[in-house]
């Protein structure tokens, strides 16, 4: 029998590792097929939402209900457009995952929660010794991840610039998102309404970009993946590490996705990562165990949500 411990720790892998897929997925999306980012993404929300609205409602069905007197009401009005934040995140992903390589793109994206921490010292929080050198770490690992700019081409330079504005946006997100989901007794509901937001987000892009339709199995297949094993699982399975091991124990063991996902881009998509790159990606990692980690007064940075 798995203690809690070790049952939230193989959670929170399992979580991890389907986030790690993301960017895989999406590579081999563009290499069989010709969608655009638009078409990635509203497929992508268009399969996740109602899988995850499926095991939010099934969950509830099989836990003992709670007195609702002591739950407050969800802010549905304020959960929905915290959809657009996810949107544009995840259209960021998938814009920049179209001109440089997953590995460099999820090690640049996931300077998020340095991001996270700079922009809490501008509203007000304060930084410890150690959180400084998490952040100077952080700054380091880019460094030695990013290629040579004077050598690339103009996509490449998007590309990155791209990647970093999407940790930025995810940053952001968070900042807002949690102090929205304060007080929610149903994480799991509120999420859900949120992803909700997303895709009537995207939705509203169709009209003017329009949504191309996957003409082969293999594209159908793949993007069924990105929704189930990339978006909606998880979403659940990081949640059910955070009951059994907690927030912060959760945020540190998470910071393995980006080695995950380099691990992945080797082995499945034959991407070829410098010694140097895996050296800029550990100290990156290094960072945001530190900043997670640290004793501070505010919280750990929250799971990514690409």
């Amino acid at each position: 029998m798995l203690s809690e411990r070790r049952l939230g720790l193989i959670w929170v892998l399992m979580g991890a590792a389907g986030y790690a897929f993301l960017p895989v997925f999406t590579r081999m999306i563009y290499s069989m097929s010709a969608l655009e980012p638009t078409d990635i993404a509203i497929w992508r929300f268009a399969f996740a939402t109602p899988i995850i609205w499926f095991v939010v409602i099934s969950r509830e069905r099989w836990q003992v209900p709670k007195r609702k007197a002591s739950q407050a009401p969800l802010p549905i009005g304020r959960l929905l457009p915290m959809g657009a934040f996810y949107a544009v995140a995840a259209l960021c992903a998938f814009v920049g995952l179209r001109y440089i390589q997953a590995s460099l793109f999820i090690v640049l994206f996931y300077t998020y929660p340095a991001m996270v921490a700079i922009l809490s010292l501008f509203l007000g929080s304060r930084l410890s010794f150690v959180g400084w050198i998490a952040l100077a770490l952080t700054l380091i690992g880019i460094l030695l991840t990013l290629p040579n700019l004077s050598g690339l081409n103009r996509n490449a330079i998007l590309g990155i610039s791209i990647a970093l504005l999407n940790g930025l946006v995810v940053a952001v997100y968070f900042i807002v998102v949690a102090r929205v989901m304060k007080g929610i007794a149903s994480i799991g509901r509120g999420t859900a309404w949120i992803i909700t937001g997303t895709l009537l987000t995207l939705l509203l892009a169709i009209p003017f970009y329009g949504l191309q339709v996957p003409s082969d199995p293999q594209t159908w297949l793949v993007l069924t993946g990105l929704a189930a094993i990339s978006t909606a699982m998880p979403i659940f399975f990081v949640n059910m590490g955070i009951q059994l091991i907690g927030a912060p124990q959760t945020a540190i063991i998470s910071a393995a996705e980006p080695v995950m996902s380099m691990l992945l881009a080797v082995t499945l998509i034959g991407e070829t990562v410098l010694p140097l790159h895996w050296l800029g990606a550990l100290l990156i990692v290094g960072g945001v165990v530190l900043l997670e980690a640290r004793p501070m007064g505010r919280k750990p940075v929250p799971k990514a949500v690409s």
